[in-house]
């Protein structure tokens, strides 16, 4: 009887993830400046020399001007993603209430909801303790999540927050058509796009920077789907020591 073990250096493999993450923190910073001189120059002459250009014309130009946004999009995810990845965004964590986030986010979706026709609803919530976190972060991470549920869903989104243990569960469920079980293990990667018969795009970094920021709060992401039955993203952020220390103390924040 023995044991074998396996030693492995993987500083190379370090250094060069390392190196990916500063490409394309720098590609992106040297990208943004064209990108929105270009932008501006584009709305400037739909703008302005609407009358000059003919019906084909004016429909390049505004083809021109939706890439371009599309491009802008995309460098911001890149830029986003590097700096959490390499640590160097900052995290301005305080005590708040899940029922807020939640609150919040249902308020930026309302009108979306309506012209969809979906509806939107809490699933009633306990009173529950404070969690940890960035409320600016955490809040793109639940919008994120009811954006791609409002992406897919037939008639319905819910959104719900329960305690389990030291963590605060939070979920975003939708009756959508479900994510095939091939592709649940690598939604979360980068660029990684579920095929589905509605072909939505985007840029595939949505769910990638959830991750990373959900993670930089020492929390988990993960994704329950069955196809046909529709998908429940949920996440998970620590508890408040604030509540353990001081139940009886409730901060609140005004905006986000």
């Amino acid at each position: 009887m023995g044991v074998v073990l396996l030693l492995q250096d993987v500083t190379k493999f370090k250094q060069i993830d390392q190196l990916k993450s500063d490409f394309m923190m720098t590609a992106s910073h040297e990208l943004r400046t064209p990108l929105t001189g270009m932008s501006m120059s584009i709305d400037l002459l739909l703008e302005t020399a609407q009358q000059k250009l003919s019906e084909r014309e004016q429909e390049l130009l505004q083809t021109a001007s939706e890439d371009v946004e599309r491009l802008r999009s995309l460098v911001n995810d890149l830029l986003d993603l590097s700096k959490i990845e390499s640590g160097r965004i900052d995290m301005e964590r305080v005590p708040i209430k899940a029922n807020f986030i939640i609150d919040k986010v249902i308020s930026l979706f309302k009108v979306q909801t309506q012209e969809k026709n979906i509806q939107l609803n809490k699933k009633p919530i306990e009173e529950l303790p404070e969690v940890n976190a960035d409320a600016n972060k955490i809040t793109w991470v639940l919008t994120n999540l009811v954006a791609n549920a409002l992406r897919y869903a037939e008639s319905q989104i819910e959104i719900a927050a329960t305690k389990h243990g030291n963590s605060i569960y939070f979920s975003v469920t939708d009756d959508g058509p479900g994510i095939d079980p091939s592709s649940q293990s690598k939604i979360f990667d980068k660029f990684v796009q579920v095929k589905t018969k509605r072909d939505i795009g985007g840029s595939g970094l949505g769910l990638s920077i959830c991750k990373e920021i959900v993670k930089a709060h020492g929390g988990t992401i993960w994704v329950d789907s069955t196809v046909g039955e529709g998908s429940k993203f949920s996440f998970t952020l620590p508890i408040s020591n604030n509540f353990n220390q001081n139940s009886d103390k409730q901060g609140e924040l005004t905006h986000v």
